[in-house]
Order: structure tokens, then C-alpha cells, then sequence
């Protein structure tokens, strides 16, 4: 048995987009993996039932069902070792633009604070010790270019999210590493995604003719740089925030 057929990696966000991509290159891998969306993940998508699959039906923001997740995972499988947060919501109005500073609503804040960073912090807390105890941890965070500089189409709730869900990481990298665990976090620029899509198809042509390498990105590639991230190799990268974006920001 391979090192990481014995490593359970759970996967927020995995019903579609980047969440899926990783989802199933884990699984190619070799981790045992529990595949999580609100809606629920069909396993005919990532290759049908199979022994070292899960697919759950949860919402990130309910803390009971998350609990009750991990404890069922430590049950059937053993404490999770790779934690992928990519769940996240991004408000459009009906135009398919961001609000502006002056539209945010109070819900529309709540919400995304809410299911793109006090949920992360909560998924952590619930993993962390697990993984301390193994002597062995990886956290993926879904930043976002959004929250590494300005934004041509996230609205401000969104971009503050992410930028708080880069300095949760480096919290996490710097309190965790002498367990083991580390904590990175992909910064993805414009990539393919439903997500993505809201915008419409001129503000992704524009804002793909501004991108060095003149495309958009796909989900593929932005989960092989996760995938990269948890593996035994990445051991002594931690609190690093990896930029996905063909050259659109150069830090």
C-alpha cells in the first residue's frame, strides 16, 4: 500500500469546478477521499462507488454536519490528513456584476465572511488535532487573486474574504508547522469555472486579453498545484500563497 492510499483527504466545493478537479486527481493518486458540496457529489462523476470514495451531501457553514462528517471519517477511515478548503461563494447581482462598496448588504457580507473564511477556521479546528496527532497535516486553501490585489469583476465582500483567508493560513502554517502540519493556499486568477461564467462571456474575453498567456485558466491545473501542495513531498513548503494566474499579477 502506498503512503498516500493511507492518507484521507477531504474536499470542500467537490460537486463541480476546481473542488471536482481535485476530488478526482486525489482519487487518482491514491487517497482515500470524501468528496463535499452542499448539493451533494454524484460518484458517477468521479468514477462510480468504490471503497475509497465518499461522497457527502453537507453545507460547510453547518458546524454539526461538518463535526459529524469528520468524526464519521476518523470511524470509517481514520483522522483526515489533507484538507482541501475550496468552498466558496462569490454574490452577483442580477447583471451578473459585483456590488459596489456603497451596495453591499449586511446579508450578502454575513454570507460570504461566512462560508469563505469562519467556516475554514471551524473545518480547521475540527481537523487539527487529528492531524497532530498523526504527526502529518496539509490544509489547501482556495484563496484567490481577489484577495492578493485589486479585482477587476470580484465585488469587496469577496475580495476581504480572501484576503482573510490568506492570513488565517499563514496563521495556521505558523502555529502547526512544529506538528507537522502545514498550510498553504492557491491564489487562482480567471479560470473556467461556473463561478467564473457569472460574469458573462465579454468581461472573461476582456479580462482574458490582459492574461500574459492571452487564456483563461482550467480547474485541472489549478488542482494539480493543490494536489502538489499535499503531498509528503511539499513537506517543507508552509504558508506559502501560490499565484495561478498566467502573468495576470506578478508579486
Amino acid at each position: 500500500m502506498t503512503a498516500t492510499a493511507q492518507r484521507v483527504a477531504l474536499v470542500t466545493g467537490a460537486g463541480r469546478g476546481i473542488g471536482l478537479e481535485t476530488a478526482r486527481l486525489l482519487l487518482a493518486k491514491g487517497y482515500r477521499v470524501a468528496a463535499v458540496s452542499r448539493e451533494g457529489v454524484d460518484p458517477g462523476i468521479l468514477g462510480g462507488v468504490r471503497p475509497e470514495l465518499l461522497c457527502a451531501a453537507a453545507d460547510v457553514c453547518d458546524g454539526a454536519a461538518m463535526q459529524e462528517l469528520v468524526a464519521t471519517l476518523a470511524h470509517q477511515w481514520g483522522p483526515v490528513s489533507v484538507l482541501i478548503n475550496n468552498a466558496g461563494v462569490s454574490p452577483k447581482l442580477a447583471d451578473g456584476s459585483s456590488a459596489g462598496i456603497l451596495q453591499i448588504t449586511p446579508q450578502e457580507w454575513a454570507q460570504v465572511l461566512e462560508v469563505n473564511l469562519t467556516a475554514v477556521l471551524r473545518l480547521c479546528q475540527l481537523v487539527l488535532p487529528g492531524m497532530c496527532e498523526q504527526g502529518f497535516g496539509r490544509i489547501v486553501n482556495v484563496a484567490s487573486l481577489a484577495g492578493r490585489t485589486k479585482s477587476l469583476v470580484a465585488g469587496g465582500s469577496y475580495m476581504a474574504s480572501k484576503a482573510g483567508l490568506i492570513g488565517l493560513t499563514r496563521a495556521i502554517a505558523t502555529e502547526m508547522g512544529p506538528w507537522g502540519v502545514t498550510a498553504n493556499a492557491v491564489a487562482p486568477g480567471r479560470i473556467l469555472t461556473e463561478m467564473a461564467q457569472q460574469a458573462g462571456h465579454e468581461v472573461n474575453q476582456r479580462y482574458a486579453a490582459q492574461i500574459p498567456v492571452r487564456r483563461l485558466g482550467t480547474p485541472e491545473e489549478v488542482a494539480a498545484a493543490m494536489v502538489f501542495l499535499a503531498a509528503e513531498e511539499a513537506g517543507f513548503i508552509n504558508g506559502a500563497i501560490l499565484d495561478i494566474n498566467g502573468g495576470f499579477y506578478m508579486p
